[in-house]
């Protein structure tokens, strides 16, 4: 009898699950799964849903279509890739994403007829603008990759990829992979004006004059020359001028196919881009199979350095090349940076490297104490390690600090912007993002995750209106709107996660050096956190970020302190706060704060405004 009641108690307790709900578990585990280079058992898991009786056909398709990119991805197997999406396309009452799948994999395998088929296709089966945009970029893709080496290319593909380039960046503004796709379209199409809105696109410049102070010569070349480039319009010292203009930018394999006889060391260095991605890429594929060789792998990268080197008339002198001694070597020729070795992400070897494209040099205040930082942005990545590779881009280093200096890999952040210009214009995301929170604060559950996330969706929401009004006041609209509005984000987001965040790091190792050794991780992280708040203009989005995050890291138990502190602040001004309600708990009221309140909150809680 006993074993009964204790039997009947445990499944009282176990949450009942849905069968979609127990999908999207599967889901998430197979994720993980193929994180720690599993991938047997993240197959295995998605063979599960599969078999699942209670599987929608939308999730079939969609493991279909996981596993066919996977067998291209990591066996370079075209027919078994294919195989899958023909099965995919059977289940799904939609097949549009398949299509877009199938023009990738067979655009990636050089057989463009194919690869242009599926993604007309997938233009024409397009339900939604996201499904339509896939589809475009896909197209465009394939036009260019089979144009780009063709001494007579097609002119209608060009024309159409441009046009759907275009629509796409109508409709999401700084869309990176279309943006960079119609800097190539409009090179091959010898159309300056193409060029110049993609290249601002992609760095979210709606001028020349808004342009990072690193790019701004490159910019004002391209905002120079190219509106006035229309066919074999272009002289070749002006052409020169663009090459070297987006070469400086990071833009190296569309610089080379300006690039003038003069010009060699842009061809130079495009190629060995192109080699050391294939040799990356090859070793990322053996090392996600557990076949990976890295003494190998270092050897190959070193053989490609010096063979650059070779051909570029440069050398390391005296010393002995090494990986660091290569960049040192290069980087003020090319803009090149990054680094060859582990990370925490990955305990195998992995080449990291991209091209400068912003530095900013600023002295810190914060409450009388000053501090200097260096903050480098990298982007145009050739590699940006074995988790990026692995996600399909999705995921990888963010960046790196040496002393003063803090790098941050841009494409890694460059989703963020995009996905917040749609909360504020999609009026469907919005409104199923503005449901969550709804959801999370109406409800009686104890899920502390669940009401966190939706009120950091609330305060996000917030963050975002505010700056979308504050621009739309200054008289901003349509492109220009979404640009800036994107621009500014990125900034804001600078000026608190790197200089507020990292300078009061750099402020309590100055003045205050034996506490900050003695202090455990999480204090450390705690008043930097503090100083992200309070001296930067942006504590809506950042407090809704932080209490959204608590966990059992250092970085989570600041975030957890955060949250704890906010509480205790506003059980003592119940009466200061907008719409407060004695009888529901503070927790479920935090979005109600201001973004003032925020900041007085924790500059009270700050022990440095009290030195």
């Amino acid at each position: 009898m006993k074993r009964i009641i204790t039997l009947f108690l445990i499944l009282c307790l176990v949450p009942f699950l849905s069968p979609a709900q127990q999908t999207n578990l599967l889901w998430e585990k197979a994720a993980r799964t193929l994180v720690k280079a599993d991938l047997n058992g993240s197959s295995a898991i998605l063979r599960d849903i599969l078999r699942d009786p209670h599987t929608g056909a939308n999730d079939s398709a969609k493991v279909y279509r996981t596993l066919a990119l996977r067998d291209w991805q990591f066996q370079h197997d075209y027919d078994l890739a294919n195989k899958r999406l023909d099965s995919a396309l059977a289940v799904a009452a939609s097949g549009n994403a398949a299509l877009v799948a199938r023009s990738n994999i067979a655009a990636e395998a050089e057989r463009y007829t194919t690869s242009l088929g599926a993604a007309e296709k997938a233009l024409g089966l397009a339900a939604t603008p996201t499904e339509h945009r896939d589809a475009a970029i896909a197209y465009a893709n394939t036009v260019y990759l089979s144009s780009k080496n063709n001494q007579h290319p097609d002119t209608l593909l060009l024309n159409k990829a441009g046009q759907l380039l275009m629509e796409a960046l109508q409709q999401m503004p700084g869309l990176p992979q279309a943006a960079k796709l119609l800097v190539g379209t409009g090179i091959l199409k010898k159309d300056g004006r193409l060029v110049l809105i993609g290249w601002n696109a992609y760095f979210h410049f709606l001028s020349a004059d808004s342009a990072y102070p690193y790019l701004r010569e490159n910019a004002r070349t391209l905002s120079t020359i190219l509106p006035h480039w229309k066919g074999n319009t272009l002289p070749a010292a002006e052409k020169e001028q663009v090459a070297r203009a987006l070469a400086g930018s990071g833009f190296y394999e569309h610089a080379a196919l300006l690039a003038g006889p003069s010009q060699q060391d842009i061809i130079v260095y495009a190629r060995y881009l192109q080699e050391l991605g294939s040799l990356a890429g090859n070793y990322y594929r053996q090392l996600a199979q557990h076949t990976s060789n890295d003494s190998l792998f270092e050897q190959q990268v070193m053989q490609l350095c010096g063979g650059v080197l070779k051909d570029l008339h440069l050398s390391a002198g005296k010393d002995s090349l090494t990986y660091e001694k290569f960049l040192e070597i290069m980087q003020p020729r090319f803009g090149t940076m990054g680094f060859f070795g582990a990370t925490s992400s990955s305990s195998a070897r992995e080449v990291c490297l991209g091209h400068i494209v912003n530095i900013t040099r600023k002295e810190v205040l914060q409450y009388g104490y000053k501090a200097s930082l260096t903050f480098i942005e990298l982007d145009l990545m050739t590699s940006n390690g074995f988790i990026s590779w692995l996600s399909g881009r999705r995921s990888g280093n963010g960046g790196w600090s040496v002393n003063d200096t803090i790098y941050r890999v841009r494409e890694v952040y460059m989703k963020q912007p995009v996905e917040a210009w749609t909360l504020v214009s999609d009026s469907t995301v919005r409104r199923e993002q503005l449901a969550i929170f709804e959801k999370a604060i109406a409800g009686t559950s104890t899920d502390t995750a669940t009401l966190l996330n939706g009120i950091d969706i609330r305060l996000r929401i917030n963050a975002m209106d505010s700056l979308y009004a504050t621009l739309y006041k200054q008289g901003l609209r349509g492109s220009d709107l979404q640009l800036q509005f994107m621009n500014t984000l990125e900034r804001k987001e600078e000026v608190a996660s790197i200089f507020a965040h990292e300078g009061r790091h750099s402020i309590d190792q100055i003045y205050f050096a034996k506490d900050f050794e003695k202090a455990p991780n999480s204090e450390r992280e705690y008043r930097a956190k503090l100083s992200e708040i309070t001296c930067a203009d942006f504590p809506l989005f950042i407090f809704g970020k932080l209490i959204s995050s608590p966990s059992t890291s250092g970085h989570g138990m600041a975030n957890r302190k955060i949250l704890e502190e906010a509480l205790a602040w506003m059980g003592k001004h119940q009466g200061d706060i907008s719409g407060y309600d004695t009888r529901i708990p503070a927790i479920k009221q935090l979005h109600l704060l201001s973004a003032s309140q925020i900041q007085t909150c924790f500059r009270e809680a700050d022990p440095l405004s009290k030195q």
